[in-house]
């Protein structure tokens, strides 16, 4: 993992946390506030991507949609929470 990456995952997990809804957020909104909130310039797919990375290490997970499953998204679970109060994010 490179710094950028790492970055983005922190940026990630943070957005997450401060708009943790039972529906999560999908990659194209959570791109868009790491953008403006975080300064960090990230396609959608780049987010979706360090998402999926995060999921696989247990720090967020894809919430399930009935609806349609192009509709992807995202929130962050009890062990990204611990992550952001260990790294003091």
């Amino acid at each position: 993992m490179n710094d950028t990456d790492e970055k983005l995952d922190n940026g990630l997990l943070k957005s997450l946390e401060a708009n943790n809804t039972q529906f999560g957020l999908a990659a194209q909104a959570l791109g868009l506030i790491v953008r403006t909130e975080w300064g960090l310039p990230a396609t959608e797919e780049q987010v979706t991507e360090r998402l999926e990375y995060l999921a696989d290490k247990g720090l967020a997970a894809e919430v399930r949609r009935v609806l349609h499953k192009a509709n992807r998204v995202w929130k962050i679970t009890d062990a990204g929470r611990r992550y952001v109060d260990e790294q003091n994010l």
